[in-house]
């Protein structure tokens, strides 16, 4: 029996030490830190003028302001540099901070696929002359097309294998978007593709403003809805300009100096025999 009561009070002993440690933990560490990070102050980038979307924003817009430390959103800007020469993606207001996604590194357009394009890369817009010839007004941005060339025989150009679509316009230069469904009690007649912006490289670009103007160009749809295959395809159709490019430089090269070892040849002269 002395046993039992022993362990018991050596139990309740243990109990009472372990919750007046725990109370010791909360009281002289718990409490401070977190007292110390919601009473703690930082400095901050907020906005002091009105800012239009689109407008670059100047050193003179914003201010650094003491506010404080806690629950602060992530990736806010700290300084005037950090958003100082680039463009507001929203409409700010004064006191407003500078998240990422309200900052945007290039100009803002109605159009973002326009903001971003590739080193090496441009926008090229090329016509739909017939409602076949744009795939019955079935392209949409994203689509991986290929083009193929009539004249007087069909023709596919081996640079235009594999060609993103940017945009699909109609003949006021408004984004069409095929995704959305046809409201059927709409009088609104169903928007017609004028024109197609694709992104293009300098070679392809040639060679599309030759044939467009020399003949009719046709779109076929080779992709859509897989970004894996799309980058796939237009790596391998990088390749083959590269190729061509390469062939083409070797082929001028081997010209010049053909050129270069027939003019370089003595000339023979006849003598005459008296």
């Amino acid at each position: 029996m002395k046993k039992k009561k022993k362990l018991k009070v050596n139990s309740r002993f243990l109990y009472a030490a372990a919750s007046i440690a725990l109370a010791a933990v909360i009281a002289f560490v718990a409490i401070p830190t977190v007292t110390s990070r919601t009473n703690g102050k930082t400095s901050v980038l907020r906005v002091t003028k009105s800012i239009a979307r689109g407008e670059q924003i100047k050193t003179d817009q914003v201010a650094v302001e003491e506010v404080g430390a806690y629950n602060l959103p992530e990736g806010i800007a700290l300084k005037a540099e950090d958003v100082a020469g680039k463009y507001a993606a929203a409409d700010l207001e004064p006191g407003d901070f500078l998240l990422p996604a309200k900052v945007s590194e290039t100009p803002i357009s109605s159009d973002v696929s326009l903001n971003q394009i590739p080193s090496g890369k441009l926008a090229y817009s090329v016509t739909v002359k017939t409602q076949a010839a744009g795939l019955s007004d079935k392209l949409q941005k994203g689509d991986i097309v290929r083009f193929y060339h009539y004249k007087d025989q069909a023709q596919l150009p081996p640079e235009l294998q594999f060609v993103r679509v940017l945009s699909v316009s109609d003949s006021g230069g408004n984004d069409i978007d095929y995704t959305r469904p046809i409201d059927e009690d709409s009088d609104d007649a169903r928007p017609q593709t004028a024109t197609v912006t694709l992104l293009a490289s300098p070679e392809q670009a040639m060679i599309l403003t030759e044939l467009e103007n020399d003949g009719v160009l046709q779109f076929a749809l080779i992709s859509r809805g897989s970004e894996k295959l799309a980058a796939e395809l237009l790596q391998k159709q990088d390749q083959v300009i590269e190729d061509a490019k390469k062939a083409a430089e070797e082929k001028k090269k081997a010209a010049q100096k053909e050129t270069g070892s027939v003019s370089s040849e003595p000339e023979q002269t006849q003598v005459k025999e008296g």
